[in-house]
């Protein structure tokens, strides 16, 4: 047990319980999910989880409440599951400012975790986010949500067969929009993966 543990003990998401951010009996209400999806723009896409309950504090407390050392604890909750061949791992990349604002990128904190597990080479450098956007969480509205991804991402080259992940997939604008980017720059193949919807 680390110093730090002893003055800011982890405590579970969902229950507070001492000891991890999901304890064992929290762990029996996770929704996993086992079916990949064929969602329009992408060649398929594997979710991890239903985006409730204690994946949903997961996600939020990694996004806004900066608990680095969650992410790790959260990816070995990963179910194992088959993913198509592919040369590189690009997580969804934030704008500069809200990267600033936050201090790291949720997604690529979780995605150099998974790209480590998967064996896959994960770049940060292909795809870049060119606008700031309003948070996809603040509009309720699939139109909005849409119109809010246009022409936010920028890439001038691909690897042919790309996995792309996000946090999460809610109306799968944002990972549609990334993309289209990256067919546009070269890629062939985009397989989507986020850890919850």
């Amino acid at each position: 047990m680390e110093f730090l543990d002893i003055l800011f003990p982890k405590r579970c998401l969902r229950c507070g319980r001492i000891g991890k951010y999901f304890c064992p009996s929290c762990r029996t209400t996770i929704a996993s999910i086992n079916t990949p999806m064929y969602p329009i723009g992408l060649n398929g896409l594997t979710c991890f989880f239903r985006y409730q309950g204690i994946i949903q504090k997961a996600i939020k407390a990694l996004k806004y409440r900066s608990i680095s050392d969650l992410a790790s604890e959260f990816v070995s909750l990963i179910p194992q599951v088959e993913i198509p061949n592919v040369d590189v791992f690009i997580p969804v990349p934030l704008h500069a400012s809200r990267y600033r604002q936050r201090g790291f990128n949720q997604a690529e904190v979780l995605g150099r975790l998974i790209a480590e597990k998967l064996h896959i080479p994960i770049r940060t450098d292909i795809l870049r986010r060119i606008k700031r956007t309003t948070p996809q969480v603040e509009m309720k509205k699939r139109k909005e949500r849409l119109k809010n991804m246009e022409k936010v991402f920028a890439a001038t080259y691909s690897p042919e067969r790309v996995l792309l992940f996000d946090d999460v997939f809610t109306t799968g604008a944002t990972i549609r929009s990334a993309a289209n980017v990256l067919k546009r720059a070269g890629a062939k193949f985009i397989w989507g993966m986020t850890m919850a919807r």
